[in-house]
């Protein structure tokens, strides 16, 4: 199947591929659980179970993520742990293969059973069992008697935090894992460098950071990731199955790395200082000068695979135009095949020599990606128009672009991306790009509840997905949006 964008884009328009009316087949309940993303299967029985403030955990070896994960749920809650106590959790390491390495089962009953082939899978039913449970503490707990077979759609579900333009601090991107781990979101894409600011530590080149970090977009905040801070997040979100996956945008919008090191630009180039402006496509590594801009990209990459456990390191690659570009792109992403990972560029990067296995990430709408599939590529699905959540929660909300698409990319919309109309597809990503975002509080404002959106459709099955129930199930669990202290965009169709 040709994957055409505009074709896509009239089918969502005469509701084509829409289940926004109908009830999800597999699930045997005429009333949907307050889940986000909502599981593959739920077998709803009589009777509830009345959970006390003491429990019995009973754990497997092999469990240590879900234990702690465990752990803090009850923690929260006030629940205490006591082997005498009458109610058992139990976690278990089964060998089921239609389980795959993150899916689980839920049982709840007499007591509550989670099970999985992996602790990753244990991890996720615990984050489906928080969801189920209260946000604040309470005398006792009480839970319907159910069973939950549950397993993603894709493998990556990811978030992109675009950190160069205006930086975002450790607190802030530690309580976005915490965020993104409670609805099975398992990627996050930080994009490291830009022409507005430089933001991880780069031993090798240390004025990347003194003069790249110290610069922001107009009224953005500058800063940086020391190394040691980059190990504290990249340990802080492996303990909640949350992959750090940084980019370094090559060999475009690289003004900050030339006015930190101005032999990385041409020697016709006059413009060698800090930008803090929104323009972007003037500035570039010098591409007729491979002795000087390799060995930087080469030391670059190589600092960066040893901060960053990722099988996936991301090059950038967009918004170039320059007849070395496709030679470039080629030798960057072999650099990282011969680093021992594999690299993703945006879909631009396509035109270039590539490994099958390089992943491409599909932004722009109206991009023909056929050709790269033609040649095995996989994508990572960020169509502008339905994934940017620098785009209004609404048409016309002050400082939001809308250059994608004029109306914004309210909730709605996101939610009509259907993943399954598209082939070759690792998954999906959704993106804030900081232009216009200088504190927290406007990035949670962009972020939610726009994310929780991105984690239905990387993990939830086409015929279990529906709009309309996706609204009840997102405003049930406000309480627990407050509970993390998520300052949300106030949803008019949830009456936030």
């Amino acid at each position: 199947m040709k994957i055409l964008l505009a074709t896509l884009a009239a089918c969502l328009l005469a509701g084509c591929g829409s289940h926004m009316d109908q009830t999800p087949a597999s699930n045997n309940t005429s009333e949907q659980l307050s889940l986000i993303p909502y599981p593959e299967s739920v077998m709803r029985m009589p009777g509830t179970l009345v959970l006390n403030k003491v429990v019995h955990v009973e754990t497997a070896d092999g469990t240590e993520t879900s234990a702690l994960a465990l752990k803090r749920l009850l923690n929260t809650l006030d629940i205490t742990r006591d082997t005498s106590a009458s109610t058992q959790i139990q976690l278990y390491l089964v060998d089921e293969p239609a389980l795959g390495d993150e899916g689980y089962r839920l049982d709840v009953d007499q007591q509550i059973i989670l099970s999985a082939n992996t602790d990753t899978g244990l991890f996720y039913a615990v984050q489906t069992l928080s969801q189920l449970l209260p946000s604040q503490v309470q005398a006792n707990y009480e839970l319907p008697n159910l069973s939950i077979t549950d397993s993603p759609a894709f493998s990556w579900r990811g978030n992109m935090l675009d950190v160069a333009r205006s930086f975002l601090p450790v607190a802030y991107v530690k309580a976005h894992i915490d965020r993104m781990a409670r609805f099975k979101l398992n990627r996050l894409h930080l994009h490291l460098s830009d022409d507005q600011g430089w933001r991880v530590e780069i031993a090798g080149y240390p004025k990347l950071t003194e003069i790249g970090g110290a610069s922001a977009v107009k009224g953005g905040r500058s800063g940086f990731y020391t190394q040691a801070e980059i190990r504290e997040l990249v340990s802080y979100g492996q303990a909640r199955n949350v992959t750090l996956v940084p980019e370094i945008d090559l060999p475009g919008h690289t003004q900050a790395a030339i006015a930190s090191y101005n032999e990385l630009a041409c020697d016709d180039v006059t413009n060698l200082a800090p930008y803090n402006g929104l323009e972007v496509g003037f500035s570039k590594l010098c591409l007729t000068d491979p002795d000087t801009i390799y060995p930087f990209v080469q030391d670059v990459l190589s600092e960066i695979v040893k901060l960053f456990p990722s099988e996936y390191i991301h090059i950038g690659g967009d918004e170039i135009k320059d007849p070395l570009y496709p030679e470039f792109i080629a030798r960057a992403t072999r650099m990282v095949s011969d680093l021992g990972r594999t690299a993703i560029a945006w879909e631009e990067g396509s035109v270039a020599d590539n490994d099958p296995d390089v992943l491409l990430q599909l932004w722009n709408d109206q991009y023909d990606i056929q050709p790269a599939l033609d040649r095995g590529h996989q994508l990572i699905l960020s169509p502008c128009s339905y994934s940017y959540f620098d785009h209004g929660n609404y048409q016309g909300q002050p400082d939001t672009y809308d250059w994608c698409r004029k109306e914004g990319v309210p909730l709605a919309r996101a939610y009509q991306l259907n993943p399954q109309d598209f082939e070759q597809v690792m998954g999906v990503e959704s993106a804030m790009w900081s232009e216009l975002v200088h504190s927290d509080n406007a990035a949670d404002n962009r972020l939610w509840p726009r994310v929780a959106v991105t984690a239905e459709l990387g993990w939830s099955r086409e015929d279990d997905r529906n709009y309309q129930e996706f609204l009840a199930r997102l405003n049930a669990l406000r309480p627990m949006l407050d509970a993390m202290g998520i300052e949300y965009y106030r949803e008019p169709q949830l009456g936030w």
